[in-house]
């Protein structure tokens, strides 16, 4: 129930701010371990991504995607083992979508990339996260004197949430050597998919590429994001089950379902696109240090507007 396509509708339609700034509350706590990583001794690096052409128009169609959905990445998870009806639809999808996207990306780089950015990348470790962090304090911060300002207030349970979210992120990070990552699962799951029914899925660029290449000949059980996914779908079923939830679930209207397919695929494809969702490019960008993350959350954000106003034609509210 933490929210990130919820959050950012209500600052877009009511100028509610808190959610976002508990993001970046969130993204600062797990800065303050994936920066300095390698000075620590971890065997772990945070997630660096190309800040391109191919970045912009993901996150726009991410942002629009997240919105007609009614969900972004986790959201999609953690609803669809909820039971929700609207998610049923969503997540095959954006597993379509994902695997789309990831036909598309290497012809997507040819239209423009400045290759990785980290910022302050020269300033030395200490530096780098001092720098970092003040961005994104700054972020933060501008957030929560906007919301102060409307006479709102930050939740006690959103608080509690981003310290145990950020949590979590420690451990996957500790763990799996890498950024919690959310949408790089569903492109292995439609690959897989296709392969069964004879798409030579590996003859493409992408899957030639050395991760993608060593996922697709794993089992789905091998790759991190993949695992963790389905982690995600079994803990939100279970929360469901014993608190009733599945029980309360209505079935959406058609305009509804045509909305979650749509958001479905342009999520999809614009993850691959842009190098992540709200979870891989967000939060683990900005936290990682990574230009390409707020340029992610700026064309997400705008993304996110327009999908706001298509989505009274889908029967959804605003």
């Amino acid at each position: 129930q933490y929210g990130f396509a919820s959050a950012w509708r209500r600052f877009l339609v009511a100028g509610e701010t808190m959610g976002i700034a508990a993001h970046f509350l969130l993204i600062g706590l797990c800065a303050l371990l994936f920066i300095p990583a390698a000075g620590l001794g971890l065997a772990a690096s945070g997630s660096l991504a190309p800040v391109s052409v191919s970045l912009v128009i993901g996150a726009f169609m991410f942002g629009i995607g997240m919105q007609l959905a009614n969900g972004c990445g986790s959201g999609v998870l953690v609803s669809f083992g909820g039971g929700s009806g609207r998610m049923l639809v969503a997540l095959p999808f954006f597993i379509l979508g994902s695997l789309l996207g990831s036909f598309l990306l290497p012809t997507a780089l040819d239209w423009g990339s400045l290759g990785q950015v980290a910022i302050a990348g020269g300033a030395g470790e200490t530096g780098r996260l001092l720098v970092n962090i003040g961005l994104i304090a700054a972020a933060g911060v501008a957030f929560y004197v906007i919301g102060r300002r409307r006479g709102q207030t930050v939740p006690r349970q959103l608080v509690i949430g981003s310290v145990v979210i950020a949590a979590l992120c420690w451990l996957v990070f500790i763990i799996s050597g890498n950024p919690w990552g959310i949408t790089f699962g569903f492109t292995l799951w439609g690959a897989k998919i296709a392969t069964l029914i004879g798409v030579p899925v590996g003859d493409f660029t992408f899957w030639q590429w050395a991760g993608p290449q060593r996922a697709l000949t794993h089992s789905v059980l091998a790759d991190v994001s993949s695992l963790m996914d389905i982690g995600m779908v079994i803990g939100a079923g279970l929360l469901a089950a014993i608190g009733g939830g599945l029980r309360r679930q209505s079935w959406p209207s058609s305009r509804q379902l045509v909305a979650a397919a749509l958001g479905g695929i342009l999520m999809g494809i614009g993850a691959r696109l842009a190098f992540g969702c709200n979870i891989g490019a967000f939060l683990a960008g900005i936290a990682s240090g990574s230009l390409h993350g707020w340029i992610w959350f700026v064309m997400a954000m705008a993304g996110s507007w327009v999908g706001i106003k298509w989505r009274p034609s889908f029967d959804l509210a605003r």
